[in-house]
């Protein structure tokens, strides 16, 4: 059971790690990073996952899963799409995703205790993706 936890790496006790699932549609398959602590960027588990010099993943036929040319979105509560930069640590999309003054109650979305991001390679395969979520995901 996946669930959120305090780092321990923290003395104040004020950083939390959470369970993020990143899904890859376009090959229906999925990746678990079991403790991404909140102020990490994006990019370093990119770069990590995906490094230019390695050999690609079993599952990435055509080769396009490579750091630099991957592109990672989060759905919210009220089904808007956010597009996370690079730089974007989990606490950036968590405030991000957080409701606007006098609108509805939003924010990212919490399932079986684990936080969820799309991974697609930027072009096609994106623009693709964006179109049929918006289509499935009218608010």
């Amino acid at each position: 059971v996946y669930q959120p936890k305090l780092d321990p790496n923290d003395a104040t006790q004020q950083t939390v790690m959470f369970p993020v699932f990143f899904l890859y549609p376009q090959y229906a398959t999925t990746d678990v990073i079991e403790e991404f602590q909140e102020d990490t960027a994006f990019a370093a588990h990119i770069a990590t996952m995906f490094p230019p010099q390695a050999p690609p993943p079993d599952w990435d036929k055509q080769g396009e899963y490579i750091d630099g040319r991957l592109v990672v979105y989060a759905m919210t509560h009220q089904n808007r799409l956010l597009r996370v930069g690079k730089k974007m640590s989990l606490r950036d999309v968590f405030n991000a995703s957080a409701a606007k003054p006098g609108e509805p109650k939003d924010g990212l979305e919490l399932k079986d205790g684990c936080l969820t991001f799309v991974v697609l390679p930027r072009g096609k395969v994106e623009t693709s993706w964006i179109e049929e979520f918006k289509r499935t995901h009218k608010r």
